[in-house]
């Protein structure tokens, strides 16, 4: 049988020559030659940890783009919400107004009943938080290098009021579910043909229509709407959690565009 032949191991030439003077005693050549590998190696690794670093921090002023949009979209977002809070909360005073006192809005029973039906238009928080999931899901959050500035963000995504809303707007109210289940049918597609829009399936609008009953028929559905108790708790408590979740909304607001103003200096400041 034909043995097969090993090839030596070659050693690094760097290595070879540190060997070769070793065995000639030659000391002082030997501390030179491992000096020249020892900072060789020195070096490329601090070029290497320098392109890293110009990596990560180039990924940093990235992400903080990111954030910088994201924040503004939702102060515009909240915006939007604190304004369409503001109109259900107008047209939920009118109809508390009218169960509790008998008081038309503008001397109009159709108006009053627009009211009361207005008054259970909801729109949900969904706050934007791309980015921050992202760096979260990755473990990468550390490429804010700004440890307040990145703990500021954190709390505001992940702990912070925009939870709370969750919370508070989150829930289809039980009024909601009632008023229109007391509301006949014709008219409620009424009010949705005619008494509301929606631009770009983001900003609701709840629009003043000419009445389609006349205003007789009008004022025996809002009867009916005032003669349930249980109707009337619904809608003060739904009213009572719009106020809250409206002050809530304007507290993020205020939260996003601090975070937004420190985002833009960071970017400021390479």
């Amino acid at each position: 049988m034909t043995k097969r032949m090993h090839r030596p191991l070659k050693m690094p030439r760097a290595l070879h020559a540190i060997v070769h003077r070793l065995r000639h005693h030659d000391w002082f050549t030997v501390i030179v030659e491992v000096l020249i590998v020892f900072v060789g190696v020195y070096f490329g690794l601090q070029v290497s940890n320098w392109n890293q670093e110009r990596q990560d921090t180039a990924r940093g002023r990235d992400y903080l783009q990111r954030f910088h949009v994201e924040l503004g979209k939702e102060a515009a977002l909240l915006d939007n919400m604190i304004d369409f809070g503001g109109h259900v909360g107008g047209y939920g005073a009118v109809a508390i107004a009218y169960a509790e006192n008998g008081t038309l809005y503008q001397n109009s029973p159709w108006k009053t009943l627009l009211a009361y039906y207005q008054a259970s238009q909801i729109q949900p928080f969904r706050q934007p938080g791309t980015t921050f999931d992202e760096l979260r899901s990755s473990g990468e959050l550390r490429l804010i290098r700004d440890a307040g500035l990145r703990a500021r963000i954190s709390e505001h995504y992940d702990q912070g009021s925009a939870s709370h809303a969750l919370e508070v707007l989150g829930v289809v109210p039980a009024y909601r579910e009632h008023v229109r289940g007391m509301t006949p049918w014709p008219i409620q597609q009424y009010i949705w043909n005619s008494c509301y829009r929606m631009d770009n399936g983001v900003t609701q609008h709840l629009l003043d229509c000419p009445p389609p009953v006349g205003e007789s028929e009008a004022l025996t559905i809002i009867d009916a709407y005032r003669a349930n108790a249980v109707l009337t708790e619904q809608l003060r408590f739904w009213m009572a959690t719009q106020s809250t979740g409206v002050m809530i909304m304007r507290s993020i607001k205020t939260d996003a565009q601090s975070i937004d103003a420190d985002v833009q200096k960071a970017l400021a400041h390479p």
